[in-house]
């Protein structure tokens, strides 16, 4: 694909040529009009003035006054000719010589502009104009050599076209200037994306003109949402990575007891740690397919996304009759990234579903600078001294259902990137937990 500042150039000189080739054809025109139209106003003048120094005889003859004429028409191939013909008679300039004007037939009170070749190869423009006098119809053409007219037309088309083309190069290298000033942004937030690359950096500089400024801040907000979620999933797998080598050791102290122990609680002891194994293994797995509906690249329907999670929910804890009750404002939206929420919400709903009877209850709902969704159950809920730590990495408020003790961490931390805000308390309604949260977006 070809670059924008190719693309731009281009069709910013298209523009240019068209205007300036435009403005040439204009002002050749009008220039061009304007000297015939001044030529053609005083061959009209002169055809009144012949009129004027005309006269009709008793006899129809018709007689002109050479006195009062013009002495160009008295000089041989002057430039300036007339022809004056009635049905009887014609009357030629001097200046014509032996040459004959071509003329038309015109009707009276009409005029007629003609080019035509003259003496000696002159170019000439000519009028013909009509009268009737004294009840005698005749016709006066009167011709004019524009040599100089064509000969000025060219001097100035010369010099306009050597100013236009001086202009058009001098505001193609202006254009061109104004374009690689105008991506230096651009430019320079290509430099950072490499140094970013690199790791020279940690993000991007957002002071950009207003076009590009949303592309660096939306870059920046997605730099800090891969980092933060890499650095949940590494804790994440720290964490289990940890839990599994500790199963592990213990089942290794079990084998290597001295002396060793009695098969049967051996076996027993065994198959205890491996059924913990078992159940981390199986709360991964919940989490997995809880975040499995994440849809890169698609926009966030929260109704659609709400009701997927819902759905796996429901598959998950078939084992329990639950009633899962979601409440969401029209017009609610989710201006961040979709992998976020459904992990806050895959979270905090698994941990709901978990400790409940059969209730949990979803509420969402906009506000003026973000997003507010709130879950709570009818579980046992959870003391009040305990809900200021239950956000704590490992911190487990009971140890008689599986779990690793980070789902509510990872909320806390999913919330912290949002600049949002997390609560716990008691459900006014049912008496369970109630975990509240507000995100920035």
């Amino acid at each position: 694909m070809t670059s924008i500042r190719s693309r731009l150039a281009i069709g910013l000189t298209l523009v240019l040529a068209l205007l300036l080739v435009g403005q040439w054809l204009w002002l050749t025109l009008t220039f061009d009009r304007l000297i015939e139209k001044q030529v053609i106003t005083r061959l009209e003048e002169e055809t009144e003035s012949l009129l004027a120094n005309l006269t009709v005889g008793p006899d129809g003859q018709l007689t002109l006054d050479s006195e009062r004429l013009s002495s160009n028409y008295k000089r041989s191939f002057s430039g300036l000719y007339f022809i004056i013909e009635s049905a009887e008679q014609q009357l030629y300039s001097r200046s014509l010589w032996d040459f004959n004007l071509k003329t038309r037939p015109v009707a009276v009170g009409e005029r007629r502009v003609h080019y035509q070749t003259g003496p000696q190869n002159q170019p000439l423009l000519a009028v013909s104009a009509s009268y009737l006098k004294q009840d005698k119809s005749l016709t006066i053409t009167v011709a004019e050599d524009i040599a100089w007219m064509l000969e000025d037309k060219q001097h100035f088309q010369f010099v306009f076209t050597l100013l236009s083309a001086t202009g058009f190069v001098v505001l193609l290298l202006f254009q061109a200037g104004l374009v690689r000033q105008a991506l230096k942004p651009l430019s320079k937030a290509r430099r950072q994306l490499e140094q970013l690359g690199q790791g020279k950096i940690e993000q991007i500089d957002e002071n950009a003109p207003d076009e590009i400024r949303p592309l660096l801040v939306e870059l920046n907000r997605l730099m800090q949402s891969m980092v933060s979620k890499t650095r949940r999933s590494r804790q994440a797998l720290g964490n289990l990575a940890h839990r599994l080598k500790t199963q592990l050791t213990l089942i290794n102290q079990i084998v290597e007891t001295e002396p060793p122990p009695d098969p049967k609680q051996m076996r027993i002891a065994v198959y205890q740690q491996t059924s913990d194994i078992q159940q981390i293994i199986d709360r991964e797995l919940k989490r997995a397919r809880v975040a499995g509906v994440t849809l890169p690249g698609k926009g966030i329907d929260l109704t659609e996304l709400v009701n997927q999670l819902l759905e796996t929910l429901q598959r998950i804890y078939r084992d329990k009759a639950l009633t899962i009750d979601a409440h969401m404002a029209e017009n609610v939206r989710f201006n961040g990234d979709r992998e976020d929420l459904l992990e806050l919400l895959g979270n905090l709903l698994d941990n709901a579903c978990k400790w409940c009877q059969q209730k949990v209850m979803l509420n969402i709902r906009m506000t003026g600078d973000g997003l507010a969704l709130a879950v709570e159950d009818d579980g046992p809920g959870c003391d009040e001294a305990d809900l200021s730590v239950l956000s704590q990495r490992g911190f487990r408020a009971d140890e008689s259902k599986p779990g690793s003790g980070l789902g509510l961490a990872i909320v806390h931390d999913i919330v912290e990137s949002y600049a949002g805000t997390l609560s716990f308390q008691r459900s006014q309604q049912w008496g369970g937990l109630q975990v509240t949260v507000h995100l920035q977006v």
